[in-house]
């Protein structure tokens, strides 16, 4: 038996014979508010109940995620009262002609189009594409963006302001290395603040279109108009705003803007590639608006956040990686999301060139050759030993003399064994050269410094500073191999 409820009864309007979807939704909308029920199910979704079970469809994907984590609780709990204890409940995306429909299960809980699901066969290509296109269309959302250690903080902030909630910072400065997914911050809480308030006044431009507006306003006498279009607003959001930086008149102008925003209750938030005390040529007053506010750092993706990313960005390709070429890719591409993005698009190239079938699995040696071997990515130039002496000291806070003495630091010890494992890595050289160059009389030594890094990183160790931060050996590494590319 099959029963529906395509927009259910709101709290206020009790029917007479209410149908169990009915029910289950007004005592939703009694848990969850009358505010968050108009905004998030009413004209929204459909309850669907079936064999015991509730299903819930959604209009998109977004409003999908957004119930399963905040709702779930409250849904589960009025299925139960209704349908008995064993009652399940599953939220989908409503389908739509020519696309599959793709739903949250409720014994898992977990959105069947995140990054560890299958890739689509060849038959559904077309298909995919489609829906591949779709998604970009729609824009970056918050939804999409994977968390990890190097940004949750800044996602944190970022989604306190998208939903409004009371402590959400005013002004918010989000800063960080290019590529690491600042304009998916900023971009994707517009796009939730409007989804979750659509009366809200947002906008979103980067630093040039702010300085081409205003200069355009300027010269053609429109300075009211342009003033009017953004101190209305309800979210400004700024990306590159170092783009701003030795304009004095444009500074001045942003300023005068961010404080009738701030004097409105508005909520100012802007992306920079840099902290707002180091940003060149910005101006005293400026950069003491920036840190009245929350300033955020987004740091290069860990190893454990490359590796999902791969893992989601293979499968939006409908690639399949093997873990050996999973792990190869996150190690190569350290830098940034768009390192990833590039890898993915060379090893997809490639395959298609050598034919390979879509149902097969792409292995480590052909992520090697699509990225070339070590010396090629440094633009054919070998990587000298000295080169890897000089990179791991500085990377581990190692005197060259003390590397090259018989001193038994830890310090010193993990620094002999890095240079020893890379230069076995990244060069042709062999043990009794690697040993010359490090000073010791013997190669055995660094045989065995060899083995011991090895060990330490197949059972994904950490190594902790003087100063008494951790990291992992792993990320150690990648990010000195990444300073040995560049060169």
């Amino acid at each position: 038996m099959t029963s529906i409820a395509s927009t259910p009864v709101r709290p206020a309007q009790p029917a007479e014979e209410d149908s169990i979807p009915d029910r289950i939704g007004r005592e939703v909308a009694r848990r969850v508010g009358a505010r968050r029920w108009d905004m998030w199910f009413d004209r929204t979704t459909d309850f669907v109940v079936e064999d015991g079970s509730l299903r819930i469809r959604a209009d998109s994907r977004f409003v999908a995620d957004w119930i399963e984590r905040h709702f779930r609780e409250a849904i589960q709990t009025a299925a139960r009262a209704e349908l008995g204890d064993a009652a399940k409940v599953s939220l989908e995306v409503r389908h739509r002609p020519g696309e599959d429909a793709t739903s949250h299960d409720g014994t898992e809980g977990r959105n069947q189009d995140g990054p560890h699901a299958a890739p689509p066969d060849r038959s559904r290509a077309r298909n995919t594409k489609r829906l591949r296109r779709d998604r970009r269309d729609a824009g970056p959302t918050l939804a999409g963006f994977e968390v990890g250690d190097s940004n949750r903080l800044a996602f944190d902030a970022a989604q306190r302001v998208a939903d409004d909630l009371d402590g959400a910072a005013s002004i918010l400065f989000v800063h960080g290395d290019c590529g690491i997914g600042k304009t998916h911050l900023l971009r994707g809480l517009c796009q939730r603040r409007q989804e979750f308030d659509r009366t809200s006044k947002v906008r979103y431009l980067t630093g040039e279109q702010f300085t081409n507006e205003y200069i355009h306003a300027v010269r053609n006498k429109e300075l009211d108009g342009f003033r009017k279009s953004l101190r209305r607003l309800d979210l400004l959001a700024i990306d590159d705003v170092q783009f701003l930086s030795n304009k004095s008149s444009t500074q001045s102008e942003f300023l005068h803007t961010l404080d009738q925003l701030a004097m409105s209750g508005a909520t100012i938030v802007v992306a920079s590639d840099a902290h707002p005390r180091t940003v060149h040529r910005f101006s005293g007053p400026l950069t003491s608006r920036f840190l009245s506010g929350m300033v955020v750092q987004v740091d290069r993706p860990d190893r454990d956040l490359r590796l999902r990313l791969t893992r989601r960005l293979a499968a939006d390709r409908g690639m399949k990686l093997s873990e050996s070429a999973t792990d190869t890719l996150a190690g190569r591409c350290v830098g940034s999301v768009r390192e990833l993005l590039g890898g993915i698009a060379r090893i997809d190239a490639l395959a298609r060139i050598d034919g390979l079938d879509a149902n097969r699995e792409i292995g480590s040696i052909s992520v090697q050759r699509a990225l070339g071997d070590e010396s090629t990515s440094t633009g054919g130039r070998p990587i000298r030993l000295g080169r890897i002496i000089e990179v791991v000291c500085e990377a581990v806070n190692v005197d060259r003399d003390e590397l090259l003495s018989t001193g038994r630091h830890r310090r010193v010890v993990l620094a002999r064994g890095l240079c020893a494992y890379l230069a076995r890595e990244m060069t042709n050289a062999c043990f009794p050269e690697i040993a010359t160059s490090l000073g010791r009389t013997t190669h055995s030594t660094v045989h065995t410094a060899d083995r011991r890094i090895r060990r330490q990183l197949e059972a994904d160790e950490q190594v902790t500073s003087d100063d008494g931060e951790s990291t992992l050996l792993r990320d150690l590494v990648d990010e000195i191999r990444r300073t040995l590319r560049r060169g």
